[in-house]
């Protein structure tokens, strides 16, 4: 695993995870915000994950037509 992946899972993913337990269990209603958080983390993450990958098929096609 490189040092961006190790980066990304200690500062984002270990704590975001710690978070969403300790959401589901301080709520009285079955942990129904933290899946609405959750949703809402989902919605984000793909979003960035398309607008990245849009970005990066555009720089590729970019780079074939100037070779």
């Amino acid at each position: 695993m490189g040092a961006p992946s190790l980066f990304f899972f200690g500062i984002f993913a270990i704590p975001l995870i710690v978070f969403l337990i300790w959401l589901m269990r301080k709520d009285k209603r079955k942990g129904i915000f933290g899946i609405i958080v959750l949703i809402i983390l989902v919605v984000f993450a793909i979003a960035a994950s398309l607008k990245a990958s849009k970005s990066e098929l555009d720089r590729q096609k970019y780079e074939e037509i100037d070779r």
